[in-house]
């Protein structure tokens, strides 16, 4: 269910494969959605295959402005997913915003940090945008490093009422602007 030119869309690092999800890709995906910070993907446990598909048809059209575009991360020695990463319209702010999460066993040895600069230089490479966000709970202090480490520059700490939990949340709000 990869579509055209999306299928060739991969980034490699030293260390990981960043690529689109494929349907066959659903066991390790699963995994994903028992990550206790991303609460919007546990709440997709039941209708997993459904979520990785919505995933899928977001590479038809690519829209990191409108829409969002979310890759896995997968280990470049043994193919197991590490967790995901991705750039796309933030559903509350509707700012492009770059996303990240790893599984809780793979985290503090650079990853996020690794796989977040590589969807940051495609987004820049690939679309005409002036800034990018990046979003931290005020107390994800390893979510902020990664922030910090990949350029983004803090701006404020915001609350926003977040709608899919009808929740209010605190967190710190970063911009990187792109050097043309």
């Amino acid at each position: 269910m990869i579509f055209g030119d999306e299928a060739k869309m991969i980034l490699e690092t030293s260390r990981l494969i960043i690529r689109p999800f494929v349907i066959n890709d659903l066991s390790e995906f699963e995994k994903l959605l028992d990550i206790p910070e991303v609460i919007g993907w546990q709440m997709q446990k039941s209708n997993s295959e459904g979520f990785l598909s919505w995933h899928i048809t977001n590479y038809i059209n690519m829209d990191i402005i409108n829409g969002i575009v979310c890759f896995g991360i997968f280990d470049k020695v043994n193919g197991n997913v590490l967790g995901s990463v991705g750039a796309g319209e933030h559903d509350d702010l509707h700012e492009t915003e770059i996303f990240y999460n790893l599984l809780p066993d793979t985290r503090g040895n650079g990853f996020a940090t690794e796989a977040t600069r590589a969807v940051t230089e495609w987004a820049y490479r690939d679309y005409n945008i002036p800034y990018i966000i990046g979003t931290a709970a005020v107390d994800n202090i390893r979510s902020q490093k990664v922030l910090e480490n990949c350029g983004y520059k803090f701006i404020d700490i915001k609350k926003l009422l977040v709608h899919i939990t009808n929740k209010e949340y605190e967190f710190k709000y970063y911009r990187l602007y792109h050097d043309k």
